[in-house]
């Protein structure tokens, strides 16, 4: 497969602040970035540790939009749920249950199992193009060994970085792992950058990202839209929505535009499709409740007849994008992404 995508597979709810509670829907950063890709192109293979009871969460969602298996292993016992509440900045707070030391310990352990190892990604990554990951804990050996694989099976890195607004985390200890692995593209939303970079002024945060010297960093903005970050600029997208379709769950947002993000800008090189590409997928997912549940050929039509009409909207509304010296011809672009 051209694209692979590596992450957990997990199962989510939402507990919203007025007391409901959400539906219960099959998630993970694994699926949704698959999801996020896959919406775009069939070759694209999800890499992941699963439960024993996976097929029961996911297995209609597999059967009905085909996806391939061929790299799921089963080796814990069950999937995990997680309970989250997001705040009004479009962040979230994980719930976490008054669990006895035991079941803590029990709990990490397990859960320790659903992070795929580096042979995992040698073996489904011999003719990739482009590798999607979410992955934790962090451990540094794991990306030494990923960029020992990077280099030898020659593929690009998107990475997803990580953090959660309010945790406790080692930032130089961040960094001393993106320098291990080079990922040739990240990925954070704001309110992650903000607390990365300690700061919230956005031109200190982009000045502290190129500085980094990714190819390409999707830095994502919530319900407002996305930036692509390239050479010294950025270009901002609004949020799209999809026809008929109303909001119902951000959850798996961020993986699934990130994914897609990556698969647009291997394709294009154009910071304003990979913009558009990337917040259709996030329009997708957040008209679903968990991953996208459609992956069928007409979404597929749809998404890029989406794509082509705001790529010309833009242009029309910031004509000196033409200027930049990229392409700028929507139908050419989404031509020859939709022969893949």
């Amino acid at each position: 497969m051209k694209y692979v995508t590596v992450g957990q597979a997990s199962i989510d709810r939402v507990l919203h602040e007025d007391g409901t509670v959400g539906r219960t829907n099959i998630g993970g950063p694994g699926v949704f970035g698959y999801a996020g890709i896959r919406l775009f192109d069939d070759d694209v293979q999800m890499i992941l540790n699963t439960a024993e009871d996976f097929d029961h969460y996911y297995g209609s969602w597999i059967r009905r939009n085909d996806v391939n298996t061929d790299a799921l292993y089963t080796c814990y016992d069950k999937t995990h749920l997680f309970e989250c509440t997001y705040r009004e900045d479009g962040s979230y707070i994980y719930i976490q249950p008054n669990y006895t030391v035991r079941q803590i310990t029990n709990r990490g352990t397990e859960y320790g199992w659903t992070n795929v190892r580096p042979e995992q990604i040698d073996r489904h990554s011999k003719d990739c193009e482009g590798l999607y990951l979410f992955i934790e804990p962090y451990y540094k050996h794991f990306y030494k060994e990923l960029k020992k694989i990077k280099d030898r099976n020659g593929f690009k890195v998107m990475y997803e970085i990580g953090i959660l607004k309010g945790d406790d985390y080692d930032r130089d200890y961040i960094r001393e792992i993106l320098n291990i692995l080079k990922p040739e593209m990240a990925s954070l939303n704001h309110n992650e950058a903000c607390e990365f970079f300690e700061t919230e002024n956005t031109e200190e945060i982009f000045n502290n990202i190129y500085d980094m010297g990714f190819d390409m960093f999707f830095y994502r903005c919530g319900n407002k839209g996305s930036c692509v970050l390239h050479d010294n600029d950025a270009v901002f997208v609004r949020a799209i929505d999809i026809p008929g379709e109303t909001a119902k769950d951000p959850t798996g947002c961020g993986n699934t535009s990130t994914a897609a993000a990556m698969w647009a800008w291997l394709n294009t090189g154009d910071p304003l499709m990979t913009a558009i590409l990337a917040n259709i997928a996030a329009g997708f997912n957040v008209a679903s409740e968990g991953v996208i549940s459609d992956l069928s050929r007409e979404n597929r039509e749809l998404a890029f007849k989406l794509a082509r009409d705001f790529y010309l909207e833009y242009l029309k509304e910031y004509p000196s994008y033409k200027d930049k010296g990229y392409e700028c011809d929507p139908d050419a672009l989404i031509n020859r992404l939709s022969d893949r």
